[in-house]
């Protein structure tokens, strides 16, 4: 049956997968490279910052890092681009699992409705416990207790009242567990080091198919979610565990290889000692690759539901993520890192990208382009634009792709815990500012270190064979980043957060 569209203006779904490189997207996406096969996709999109608070702001600000400013741990988000296509006449709706885009930033504000996925809540028609004691938290202060009681008493008024109870008791033992690290040896997620065991992508697939459902078709909807599968800790589901790995990996060996190598500064540490086992660095690999696997079925699912829905002639669909992840390689700079912290290698940069709607012709764009571009062209599309490859083009800036890491500070803290971490790691993570430039086959970096590189092709050259205004982009960039300065000491509430989750 032909669905006649009554919506003037496209739905838009932007759909963020944390932490997905490129090139495994590329190979593990199936579905997403058959989205891309009939649309618009980028084989060069660029993360705006290596990590998800600055990236989720540069894309829901069109900003870069140094102009909005929310660059630390402990910042909180604006996301004017909701409040814009509210303004237009937009429901908005989010789902995340990302504990940056979530209620304890704010960035769940401006939202019409909004649900964090990432706690240890198992029920999502119950009270959002996990969300709405971050937000307790992040406007009153207090402690996590006071928060959970607060949260006790809106569960009497509740439709779902002992569903909410369960996820206020299963928060609580999160909270126990974080106090008490003998209780993380219970084999059970919400006693798990993080909350990230908890995690499970049905709960935002769930929750974004009933929005989609119970959404009024008057009206055009923005929603947003983000997706945690490629974020660690990687742990997708017995079969594809039996697919990538070959084996199904128990619950302690999925917790030691999360928490005892893939960690970062575990892996630093492990490093430094010469303790680390490519057995377990190629086995994390492989559960990298089935995490992807994971994220993309889901994608599937949500398009099935916007087809059943008859909404998908409206939808402009946005699938990309904030930023990669190393995985044990060595680098383009000689730096062997995991995950995503100190580094500006082109596995935690490069990113997949593609836009897909009806009106659009496939294309492939091989331009490198940053993701703070979106922000312009949702907003195009928004009021009136036409859905086309050169609206597309039209929005992205006439400047080199740009990338910026902005020194986050904890450095003490992060020796303190981790003592045998490498010292020139930590402190790039801490104090140094990063900018990378992209321009064709060249990458410029620069570090407020004085440290600078220049590669082509992933080969490094001589800094005055690199384009002389891609060196003066990374320069000015840099010296605009270094202007915001960088605290260099977390209050106890920002540790509390950052080992809920799991970067410190």
């Amino acid at each position: 049956m032909l669905h006649i569209s009554l919506v003037k203006n496209p739905n838009v779904l932007l759909v963020v997968w944390d932490a997905c490189r490129y090139d495994y997207a590329v190979k593990h996406a199936s579905f997403l490279n058959e989205l891309a096969s009939s649309s618009l996709s980028f084989n060069n999109a660029v993360a705006p910052s290596p990590w998800s608070l600055p990236s989720h702001a540069s894309i829901f600000t069109g900003e870069y890092p140094h102009k909005h400013g929310s660059n630390r741990f402990g910042d909180s988000i604006d996301t004017p681009l909701v409040q814009e296509l509210s303004d237009s006449g937009y429901a908005t709706y989010g789902v995340s699992a990302n504990g940056f885009a979530s209620q304890r930033t704010g960035f769940h504000e401006e939202f019409d409705e909004f649900r964090y996925t990432g706690g240890r809540d198992p029920y999502i028609n119950g009270i959002d416990v996990s969300g709405s004691a971050q937000w307790i938290l992040q406007e009153s202060g207090g402690t996590h207790g006071e928060a959970l009681m607060q949260v006790l008493r809106q569960i009497p008024s509740h439709d779902h009242r002992l569903k909410s109870l369960a996820n206020l008791t299963a928060v609580g033992c999160g909270e126990l567990a974080n106090k008490f690290e003998f209780l993380q040896r219970i084999r059970h997620p919400v006693f798990a080091p993080t909350s990230d065991y908890s995690y499970k992508p049905g709960n935002n697939t769930r929750t974004i198919c009933s929005m989609l459902r119970s959404h009024n078709d008057g009206d055009p909807f923005f929603l947003f979610t983000n997706y945690m599968d490629t974020h660690r800790c990687y742990k997708p589901e017995d079969t594809l565990q039996e697919k990538h790995v070959g084996r199904k990996l128990g619950y302690d060996e999925l917790v030691r290889l999360n928490e005892k190598v893939a960690a970062p500064w575990e892996f630093e540490s492990k490093k430094a000692r010469g303790e680390l086992d490519e057995v377990d660095v190629e086995t994390l690999r492989n559960l990298y690759a089935g995490e992807v696997e994971t994220a993309d079925q889901h994608l599937k699912k949500l398009y099935k539901t916007l087809d059943e829905q008859g909404m998908l002639e409206d939808t402009l669909i946005i699938v990309t993520a904030d930023h990669g992840e190393n995985l044990g390689e060595t680098d383009e700079m000689n730096r062997q890192r995991m995950g995503h912290e100190a580094s500006i290698s082109d596995a935690v940069l490069r990113v997949p990208l593609v836009v897909a709607h009806p009106q659009l012709d496939a294309a492939t764009i091989e331009d490198e382009v940053s993701l703070e571009f979106l922000y312009d062209f949702i907003l195009s599309v928004a009021n009136g634009g036409n859905v086309s490859e050169k609206t597309v083009r039209d929005c992205v800036p006439d400047i080199f792709a740009v990338s910026q890491y902005p020194a986050t500070g904890g450095g003490n803290e992060t020796l303190e815990k981790y003592p045998d971490a490498p010292k020139e790691a930590v402190r790039y993570r801490s104090s140094e500012h990063s900018v990378v430039a992209y321009d064709n086959d060249w990458k410029v970096v620069a570090e407020t270190s004085g440290e600078k590189w220049t590669l082509k092709e992933m080969n490094q050259e001589p800094v005055q064979d690199a384009p002389r205004d891609l060196v003066k982009t990374t320069e000015e960039y840099l010296n605009l980043l270094k202007q915001g300065g960088a605290d260099t000491n977390l209050s106890d509430e920002n540790l509390s957060q950052l080992e809920d989750l799991g970067y410190l």
